[in-house]
């Protein structure tokens, strides 16, 4: 039997098809890509693996061309265009034998790859066709081949054939030559539609390439901000989980500007609740990997100051792999519940600050060891949506998870402004509670009338439960008012005043 052609252009062994393999598995981003890919373009598939392993292997090697498909020849265009690009080889230095910046670059080239033949400097629909009927013919053609081995075979074993076998074979023979001269005349004129399109095609690796080199820069500062600011809730990221949020955050620029403020205002917390924590305790009980910048260990952050570990600290920062110090604290304090105003008005940057502020306060409830819940609200037919940490109540492994984050980050109802409903269900929350002294904190930019009767009843209710309401006002347009805020609220603030000594009291109370 013939040889079967290979899909594939580029030389993979069975190690980085296993990894491949297992990277799809784990990564949405990936199968997305290479299923919008393969709607488009035969043997897509194909040109994904290859461009993870022009980006992973040490050795880069062409399969001979004789013995690839005609089916894939515009992408080994493409990829000869990729391997002969002055940046290719800067971008190498990165995603030599790393397989998650070999992943990234593959599903952000092979974005910007899609972009091109979706657009008018690509292969146009008609000359997509061609390519879809080259490959088809080309699976015909070798079934064809197939079937005539087998009729060889049968010639042999049988002396001779009757008249209805070498008709059916004389058949077969026939639809072969016309099948291989057709195929013959598409490949023609498929190499002269390539030959037409090389200028744009050329023009398009180059750009992608740099584009592609500047975003794997840009990737690995945008993971260690997220997992910085966020506490890395997910602990050690797989691959396929690091390439999820890194093309999760290039493509939202609220999360990362949200990353970003949180980042800020976490600098901010620290610095004013750090000398009461040294005074509240705590043991050293053991030294474990993580990546919580204040527990890491001295000698790891020396690494700072070294041009080549500097890199590799980064690395680990990311995979949660840095020595840090492991601290028993003893902690017995009520839950910190947050009212998140999601009503139109918040829309856009009073959005971002409010949602900073609370994630800001859930790393202080996250080191208290205590239990965190976050209450969206609104108006106006958009029911109350509760986000809430996980662990077990006053001991360690309080926190969202990542993909609680994620959801309360991106999560905007809109509507109206109600207060007594959020308060109401805070309350409630507090209740269950175990621990008395717990603390709300309302998040708003405007005014919401509350009753006197429910004013009265809620008072009572803090009386004995012993807990303590603090808001905060999205003062962005400094014409927002603290009105209704005062009458409920044992302290306001403002976020006009984020570096002032009032939210560092703020910080310092819950």
């Amino acid at each position: 039997m013939k040889d079967i052609k290979s899909a594939q252009n580029i030389e993979s062994d069975s190690f980085d098809r296993e990894q491949f393999v297992e990277l799809r598995s784990e990564s949405q981003e990936l199968r997305s890509l290479i299923e919008r890919g393969s709607n488009l373009l035969p043997n897509f598939d194909a040109l994904t693996l290859d461009l993870f392993s022009s980006f992973y292997k040490y050795n880069v090697l062409f399969l001979p061309e004789d013995n690839t498909k005609k089916g894939s020849a515009l992408a080994r265009k493409l990829l000869d265009k990729v391997l002969h690009d002055p940046h290719y080889e800067k971008l190498r230095e990165e995603t030599v034998l790393e397989s998650f910046k070999s992943a990234l670059a593959t599903i952000d080239m092979g974005n910007q790859i899609l972009s091109w033949i979706r657009s008018d400097e690509g292969p146009g629909e008609r000359s997509l066709l061609k390519e879809w009927e080259v490959s088809q013919s080309e699976d015909h053609l070798q079934e064809l081949r197939e079937e005539m081995e087998t009729w060889d075979e049968v010639s042999q074993k049988t002396q001779e054939l009757d008249e209805a076998q070498q008709k059916a074979k004389q058949d077969k023979e026939s639809e072969l030559s016309e099948e291989e001269d057709g195929f013959e005349n598409l490949v023609q004129e498929q190499d002269e539609r390539h030959e037409k399109m090389d200028f744009e095609m050329d023009k398009m690796v180059k750009s992608s390439l740099k584009q592609t080199n500047e975003n794997i820069e840009e990737a690995e500062d945008e993971l260690m901000a997220w997992d910085s600011s966020m506490g890395n809730p997910g602990g050690s990221k797989g691959v396929g989980e690091k390439l999820d949020l890194a093309s999760r955050l290039y493509k939202n620029d609220k999360l990362r500007q949200l990353s970003r403020l949180v980042g800020s205002l976490k600098d901010e917390m620290m610095s004013s609740r750090r000398k009461l924590w040294s005074k509240r305790g705590a043991e050293i009980v053991d030294i474990t990997a993580g990546n919580d910048i204040g527990k890491i260990i001295p000698t790891e952050l020396v690494s700072l100051k070294h041009k080549l570990l500097k890199h590799d600290f980064k690395k680990r920062f990311i995979e949660g792999t840095l020595f840090q110090y492991s601290l028993k604290e003893e902690r017995g304090r009520g839950p910190m519940v947050i009212c998140l105003d999601g009503s139109s008005s918040m829309e856009g940057n009073k959005e971002l600050w409010s949602k900073g502020v609370c994630l800001t306060l859930l790393e202080i409830a996250k080191r208290e060891r205590r239990k965190f819940n976050v209450v969206v609200f609104s108006s106006g037919g958009a029911p109350l949506k509760i986000f809430e940490s996980i662990g077990k109540e006053g001991f360690s492994g309080w926190g969202m998870n990542e993909s609680e984050i994620m959801e309360l980050a991106e999560y905007f109802p809109g509507g109206g402004t109600n207060f007594e409903e959020p308060l109401n269900k805070a309350v409630s929350l507090l209740e269950s509670s175990k621990f008395t002294g717990g603390d709300i904190v309302f998040i708003t930019d405007g005014e919401s009338n509350v009753g006197d009767a429910w004013l009265k009843s809620f008072e009572k209710t803090k009386d004995k439960l012993k807990f303590k309401v603090y808001s905060v006002l999205i003062d962005l347009s400094q014409k927002e008012s603290w009105g209704t805020l005062s009458h409920f609220s044992d302290k306001v603030t403002s976020v006009s005043k984020l570096t002032s000594k009032e939210v560092k009291g703020l910080f310092l109370d819950l």
